[in-house]
């Protein structure tokens, strides 16, 4: 039902980047289909949100999303209620139990915990957050929290790869322009290597740093594609449990 990073797990970390499989809505978004604003039955779509919690060892109530606009906004959550129609394509939780997700079906889901504090964030990077380093702004907000990036563990889940992700020539120039070798290839662009960069740059150390590697239109079976799918698909919760405060050692 979901993937997890060999680094947030072996740290104890609660998280997971959801397939499509192990849900009960139909074709097209069948069949762990979690967004809501895709034309699934909503029924389906919270039945699929309670397995996915229950499979997790989570309550359903724990999940915080928001309305993904493709911007740099890192909304920061409490353990209390919060409006999901704010909008931001990244959320930072600082509350024990809470669990900040984001949504995706070929965009870049990055989940960050800080080992220092507990605090974890979840972002949601397409080309367009990548181009506004949302995951480094990221990484700068769960610092603020009062770690730093020295303590931060990255996972970089499931997402269109450079073999499926031809771009106009106007976006591979810009990308080809901000990064160094090995983000573009012609037009092929790496989104997860460019948000790994980002990472990087913020001060992520690269030891610290998972990147999966699945490729989401590669893998009909098991993954969501909104580009593979011409836009009639499903979508992937990626989330990450906030802990209470801890020590690096």
């Amino acid at each position: 039902m979901f993937l997890t990073s060999d680094l947030l797990s072996r740290a104890g970390v609660v998280h997971g980047f959801s397939t499509r499989g192990g849900g009960i809505s139909v074709a097209p978004w069948d069949s762990l289909n979690l967004g809501g604003s895709v034309g699934d039955d909503p029924a389906a779509v919270e039945e699929n949100l309670v397995r996915l919690a229950r499979a997790a060892g989570i309550a359903r109530a724990a999940f915080r999303s928001a309305v993904q606009v493709h911007g740099d906004r890192v909304l920061v959550v409490g353990e209390g209620p919060h409006d999901p129609a704010e909008e931001a394509d990244a959320l930072l939780a600082a509350a024990p139990g809470v669990a900040v997700a984001v949504k995706t079906a070929d965009c870049v889901p990055i989940l960050l915990f800080d080992r220092a504090t507990g605090a974890a964030a979840a972002v949601h990077a397409g080309w367009r957050g990548t181009a506004a380093a949302i995951a480094r702004r990221a990484v700068e907000a769960l610092s603020g929290q009062g770690g730093g990036p020295h303590s931060i563990l990255a996972a970089v889940g499931p997402a269109i790869g450079p073999c499926c992700y031809e771009v106009s020539p106007e976006l591979a120039e810009r990308f080809a322009a901000r990064h160094a070798e090995g983000v573009v290839r012609g037009r092929q662009l790496d989104l997860a290597e460019a948000n790994r960069r980002l990472l990087l740059e913020a001060g992520v150390p690269a030891a610290q740093i998972e990147v999966l590697g699945r490729c989401t239109a590669c893998e009909p079976a098991r993954f969501f594609s909104h580009r593979r799918d011409a836009g009639r698909t499903g979508r992937h919760l990626s989330f990450v449990v906030a802990q209470g405060a801890r020590s690096l050692s």
